[in-house]
């Protein structure tokens, strides 16, 4: 019998990228494609690599959305697979969860869920890096013969460049008590693939775009398996195509030399992305997304990078000003805080805080301080009770 899965991963339910009910839109639509297609194709089952949801608390209408299309798998007699990423983690009960109570979902865990009874999924979900060392990747034995196959949301090297990835991939090999067929991932946006010790591993990259350097074609992952043997074949997503226009003006520039460049591209349905470079004139960033949404674009997003003009401040005031940074620094020495939380201001203040994720940061910072502390007692009493 040949076993028929449809592999989904990154589908970031509720994300209003640039602030966009538009892109909201559209990141459901993909994920109903792919839903659809797992039913044209009639699969055994869809398993979900993680970040279902964009966010740890999705909105009443986006979770709505996601158990009516998942509804549709139901209808089907499709079961749905899945684990929970990093941006949608919660520190106790998680929203697939709550989706497994109307029978439109299931969370995979350490125990196997047998497909055709020979097929044995498994889930794992994101990890933080305090945690990753400390965590147990045992698994139950699966039935004698079954293809095993893991699930996880993370970063691992390879197939992720060594620059993006967070963790080498032969550690989760190694610590798996299991001989694992098959290594299924999300977190990384991009389709690659890769074979360790005679694992496949995969991911299936996410089914819309989430940064504007996503150029690659979505998909989703099609597995068929056969008498011990995986064959994969990706389905690319019909999604909104994102363009990137650079204007660079020179002094006297106006209105119509930013008409003549945006109409060199067409930017009908498109997210589109607009640098201004060069000198400062009187044509506004405001001015440009009029123009390239006046010419039927989706989304238009503008960064001008443009100089500013000169200015002499010789007449301005004398004498020392205290920089705002060290009338900070001084109220922050008032307030006598934590190493921990000392740390984490200087990242918001410094702009190194990322639009995403970073409360996941946060919590990294807080666990590796806790494990510091408790180190650091356990030391203290064994010294004490030698």
């Amino acid at each position: 019998m040949t076993t028929r899965l449809l592999h989904v991963s990154d589908t970031h339910l509720g994300n209003r990228q640039y602030g966009s009910d538009v892109r909201r839109e559209d990141f459901a639509e993909a994920f109903e494609q792919a839903i659809e297609y797992a039913i044209d194709e009639n699969v055994d089952a869809v398993i979900h690599t993680g970040d279902l949801f964009d966010s740890r608390d999705p909105s009443l209408p986006d979770l709505n959305r996601c158990i009516d299309i998942l509804g549709r798998l139901r209808e089907a007699d499709i079961p749905f697979y899945g684990i929970v990423g990093n941006h949608e983690r919660k520190m106790d009960d998680q929203y697939l969860d709550l989706i497994n109570k109307t029978r439109t979902a299931e969370r995979l865990d350490r125990n196997p869920r047998l497909v055709n009874g020979e097929v044995a999924l498994y889930g794992i979900d994101a990890v933080t890096k305090p945690a990753w060392h400390a965590e147990d990747f045992e698994l139950e034995a699966p039935p004698e013969d079954a293809f095993t196959i893991l699930c996880m949301h993370q970063l691992l090297d390879p197939p992720v460049p060594e620059l993006f990835a967070n963790h080498p991939l032969g550690d989760v090999i190694e610590r798996v008590n299991v001989d694992l067929d098959a290594l299924a991932l999300g977190d990384y946006h991009e389709t690659v693939g890769t074979v360790e010790e005679g694992t496949q591993v995969w991911y299936a990259g996410s089914t819309e775009r989430c940064a504007k350097d996503e150029a690659s074609p979505r998909t989703v992952s099609l597995l068929e398996i056969d008498d011990g043997e995986l064959i994969r074949r990706e389905k690319e997503l019909d999604t909104r195509d994102f363009i990137h226009i650079d204007i660079e003006f020179a002094e006297g520039d106006g209105h119509a030399y930013a008409e003549d460049v945006v109409d060199r591209h067409n930017v009908e349905e498109k997210v589109v992305s607009v640098a201004l470079d060069g000198e400062s004139t009187t044509v506004t960033s405001r001015d440009v997304r009029g123009v390239v949404m006046d010419r039927g674009a989706a989304v238009c997003r503008v960064n001008d990078q443009r100089g500013g003009p000169d200015l002499d401040l010789s007449g301005g005031p004398s004498g020392d000003i205290e920089s705002a940074d060290n009338l900070i620094e001084e109220k922050l020495a008032e307030s006598n805080l934590s190493s921990v939380a000392v740390e984490i201001e200087e990242r918001v203040r410094e702009g190194k805080a990322t639009p995403t994720g970073f409360d996941d940061e946060v919590e990294e910072y807080l666990m590796e301080a806790q494990d510091e502390a408790f180190d650091e007692d356990g030391s203290a009493e064994e010294e004490g009770a030698e």
